[in-house]
């Protein structure tokens, strides 16, 4: 695939991308999603590296493995982990299928979204053992 055929969707590694998923038809139904990436707020403005939000919505985020372990730098890497998951837990259940967000300057399929959030999740997994920094080793 081309650049330009990877236009909408969202590089999380070399060659690995989050296919965007068309929304055509279900714009009026997106409900925010920032209040519940709460916890995830300090690394996700590490992530914004390549530029900013409210010019290039996500393709300003590293989401790569590397640009993720370069974020966790002095971060508290359990919580974070723990709050990926109680986000994609949020996601999951909320009734819409269609989620916005001001702060990324993005609006994503559900799936696109919790495909993102499972993404952060393993990549904030406890390095050593890629298990969950919250379970015991």
């Amino acid at each position: 695939m081309t650049e330009r055929d990877r236009q909408y969707d969202i590089q999380i590694g070399d060659d690995a991308w989050i296919e965007f998923i068309s929304l055509d038809g279900r714009y009026d139904q997106a409900i925010d999603i920032d209040a519940l990436l709460n916890g995830l707020w300090p690394l996700i403005c590490r992530l914004e590296t390549y530029c900013v939000a409210g010019c290039c919505g996500m393709d300003a985020f590293d989401f790569t493995p590397e640009g993720i372990a370069a974020a966790l730098v002095d971060l508290d890497r359990a919580q974070l982990h723990a709050a990926c998951a109680q986000a994609r837990i949020a996601v999951a259940a909320a009734a819409s299928d269609v989620f916005t967000s001001n702060t990324l300057n993005h609006m994503a399929d559900k799936r696109v979204f919790l495909q993102l959030l499972e993404h952060v999740e393993r990549c904030t997994a406890a390095p050593e053992t890629r298990q969950p920094a919250s379970q015991p080793r």
